[in-house]
This record gives C-alpha cells, structure tokens and sequence, in this order.
C-alpha cells in the first residue's frame, strides 16, 4: 500500500499536468464533474478516518459545489466543479459518522445498499468473505429512512456482494431486481445502481438498463465527461490512506492518469 501511495505521489504533478494540459484545450474543459467512492468512515481498519473525511469535505465544500448524484449525473446545475459523494455497501457508521459531517457542510451523498445484508432495525455484522470491509456493521432500514430523510440518494449494489460480471445471467438479473424491489418496498424508487468492486462488462450494464436503472456506476477512474456512458459512470475511489494534499490532486484532476492505467490493466 505504501509504495503504491508514493508512485501515485510521485507520478501525479508530471502525468496530471500533462493531461489537465491537453484537457484544457478541449472546447467546454473548463467543467469538472466528479463522482467520489467511499466505503466506511471512522469505522473498521479499512474505513477513513472520522477527522480525514471531515477535512476532505471541508477542501471539498471551499473548492466546488458538491451536489446529489441526481444533479450532477443529470447536469441540473451550472458549476464549474461539481462533485458528488457516494458509498458503496451500506455500513453503519454513515449514519454515526458521515451524515453529521456532510450536514456541517450543508451536503448530502448516496448509498448503495447490499439489501440481502440488511436487518429492519438491528444492524448485522460484515463478513470479510463475502467481500465486505472487516469489523464493520451493516445499516438497518430503520437507519436508511432517516438517510433518505436527510435527501440521500438510496441506490442498490446487489442482494449479495457478487462479482456480477462473472455471474450467469439469471444470478445477474436477480441480483439487479432483487435489491431494486427491496429498496422501493420500503423506502421509494431505485433508479441508481453500483457495481460491486466496480465490475461490469457489457452483459451487466445491458442488464442495468434493462432492470430499469436510468444510471449505474463503475469504478472506473476518471471525471464524469460529456457523452459518459449512463451504465458505467466513472468513479474516483478515495483511499483510506490519503492526505488531504493527495485529496486535492485527485479532486482537481492531477491523478486522472490513474484512468489510463486502470483500462491498460484490464486489458492484460
């Protein structure tokens, strides 16, 4: 992890400037729309840490304007830096930890919700291998209405954690349907839809369109660009080991490169 963190340091002000360089030479460059993945904060050892998440929301909140996923996937606003805070699983501490931080800078975020994992009001405990983040405890429905209470996005990410792209058609269809019907039984439409680890290929995202989702989510690095695909919309995931300076660098465009190295790699 370490040496990961210091070549994505140590490459970032050459690749990002190059790219942000060639960018801004692009007619309409000058907007930047951004979709942040997280996971957990101040929860287990993988989760970001409470007073980390607090100042990247604050650098957040200064720098753009930080919008539901609704507005900015469908450009309700005109800002030249909007970005949108998401989560994918559906742990406990949003409720405990990253609402009151996003309500102190007047913001809301999404959650996508694992429903298979989730109790009516007691909160069920993670499990590492079934691909959830260790020592952690799921959201109640209890909890999600008030998320959706304070204008969050409630979005699915399956029944179970599963790698849909690597899953029969039939278990894909169930997964998308299975977690959509669940959510609208209790809290209201789902018209969002994550990948879990970001895994998608062309059979899930026809399958999304088909489930009736109007967007779903990769965890493909990168801006949200014009003529973005609306079943694998790019996500920026924000590790749990970043500074506030790497915070910056990715939010401001100097890691897109990560992109070009994320798409090389899946190639091989």
């Amino acid at each position: 992890m370490a040496t990961k963190i210091l070549l994505k340091r140590a490459l970032g002000p050459t690749l990002g400037r190059t790219l942000n360089t060639a960018a801004r030479l692009q007619p309409g460059a000058r907007r930047r729309k951004l979709i942040l993945l997280y996971h957990s904060v101040g929860g287990g050892p993988w989760a970001t840490p409470e007073a980390a998440f607090r100042r990247q929301m604050s650098w957040l909140a200064d720098h753009a304007k930080i919008v539901s996923l609704p507005q900015l996937l469908e450009d309700r606003l005109d800002h030249p830096f909007q970005a949108a805070v998401t989560f994918d699983d559906g742990y406990a501490s949003l409720r405990d930890k990253a609402l009151p931080i996003l309500r102190d800078v007047g913001a809301t975020a999404s959650v996508f919700l694992n429903t298979g994992c989730l109790a009516d009001q007691s909160r069920n405990p993670s499990d590492l291998a079934l691909g959830h983040y260790p020592q952690e405890f799921f959201l109640s429905w209890r909890d999600i209405e008030t998320l959706a209470s304070e204008a969050w996005t409630i979005g699915a990410h399956g029944v179970d954690h599963i790698d849909l792209s690597a899953a029969s058609a039939a278990s894909i269809e169930a997964q998308l349907c299975g977690s959509k019907a669940a959510i609208e039984s209790r809290i209201g439409p789902a018209e969002f839809f994550a990948y879990p680890w970001g895994r998608h290929n062309e059979a899930t995202r026809r399958a999304a369109k088909q489930a009736g989702y109007r967007f779903a989510l990769s965890c493909d690095h990168g801006p949200v660009g014009q003529g973005f695909d609306p079943w694998a919309a790019p996500r920026v995931n924000i590790a749990n080991d970043y500074s506030l300076s790497d915070f910056a660098a990715v939010a401001t465009g100097d890691w897109d490169y990560l992109g070009w190295v994320h798409k090389w790699g899946r190639r091989k």
